[in-house]
């Protein structure tokens, strides 16, 4: 290596306010690279709305940005920051989009292709914005990571001039795989996810509605509102499941983690997702999981979730009835998930993370 120390830079400028499924990504990928590789400096690019989020990863730099439009970050991103981004070895852009003028050279993790395969999420404007944005800051990027076969595959539909630059490495697990978690008296079913349309949480208020009407339990939401969700407190009350459902809003690990514990199953009815973390998460706290059969999730549940045909609550509540009816299959579904989940570690992430990182810097002649 040179005398010059390797500079390091991660871009989740365009995270909201709250650690989703990315601004978890982007913490513990942070978190484990500064951890394993002290040779190197890490930077971080984050607006001021969520930089206390990073704060506890030690010898990490925050620049932190006071822009709290996204419109702004985003202008700041592509106007002001290629200006600022030579003083690094490398940039990694960990939300799915990058500069689309760097000078230095650029990996971009591409979790999903949620504007594409799910373009009912958001506005037509949004989605071509995305889409644009995606496909010219990828070709102008060195590599591309994804999250799972599934979205490799996905990659090569719609952006097929990135799938050749493009690596697959799996998510880890934040929470430590349980031992013998207890398999009774749970009643309560979880769901987790930003509150939005691909999550499907409407099909799940339906099928849970039967459910409880039969063996009354609860259902808890964990997960920021999002949007196009204004429908939901009239369908909960047309339901008559209000007093059933709780929404609990962002959760911390060690609240979430309880609640993956106690809960009968975590039900993932979403039409599409790049990976599926809470499905690992989920088996590694001993909960059994009902995953919609899709994309990533696939991946995700391996042998060890219980399935249901997407948008089919009729199957979704056979899945519900089985898992609490059936004492084995739920012992089943808790043993098989704890090994699966050991699979999948944030060491393991940031390790495959840091060869692409290292063979980018190789061809740079920073090694």
């Amino acid at each position: 290596m040179q005398n010059k120390r390797v500079s390091i830079c991660l871009n989740a400028l365009l995270l909201q306010n709250h650690l989703g499924g990315i601004g978890n990504y982007a913490h513990q990928l942070a978190q484990k690279l500064v951890e394993t590789h002290p040779e190197w400096d890490f930077s971080l690019l984050i607006h001021k709305g969520v930089a206390g989020y990073f704060r506890d990863i030690p010898k990490l730099r925050i620049l932190e940005i006071n822009v709290s439009s996204r419109l702004g970050r985003l202008a700041f991103l592509h106007l002001v920051f290629p200006f600022m981004v030579r003083r690094y070895s490398l940039l990694h852009s960990v939300g799915n989009m990058g500069l689309i003028f760097c000078m230095t050279p650029q990996i971009i993790t591409l979790h999903d292709t949620y504007e594409c395969s799910s373009p009912e999420r958001f506005s037509w404007i949004k989605r071509q914005l995305m889409r644009f944005l995606i496909s010219i800051s990828g070709w102008k990027a060195d590599r591309i990571i994804t999250d799972s076969n599934n979205s490799f595959k996905d990659i090569r539909k719609y952006y097929p001039h990135l799938a050749s630059k493009t690596s697959v490495v799996y998510l880890g697990n934040r929470f430590p795989v349980q031992t013998i978690p207890s398999v009774d008296n749970r009643r309560d079913f979880l769901f987790v996810g930003t509150v939005e349309p691909g999550k499907n949480l409407a099909l799940v208020l339906e099928a849970f509605s039967r459910f409880h009407h039969l063996h009354e339990g609860q259902l808890k939401v964990v997960g920021a509102m999002g949007w196009k969700q204004s429908h939901l407190p009239a369908l909960i009350e047309t339901l008559e499941i209000s007093d059933a459902v709780e929404f609990l809003g962002y959760a911390s690990n060690e609240k979430l983690e309880e609640l993956y514990a106690r809960s009968l199953a975590l039900i993932q009815a979403s039409t599409y997702e790049g990976f599926g973390l809470p499905v690992i998460e989920a088996m590694a706290c001993g909960c059994p999981v009902i995953a919609a059969y899709n994309s990533g999730l696939i991946e995700a549940g391996g042998e060890s979730a219980l399935f249901f045909k997407t948008n089919d609550k009729e199957d979704l509540l056979l899945q519900m009835e089985l898992i609490y009816k059936d004492s084995e299959v739920r012992k089943q579904c808790i043993q098989s998930g704890l090994s699966h989940a050991a699979q999948f570690t944030w060491e393991k992430t940031a390790s495959e993370t840091a060869k692409v990182y290292e063979s980018l810097l190789m061809n740079t002649r920073h090694y």
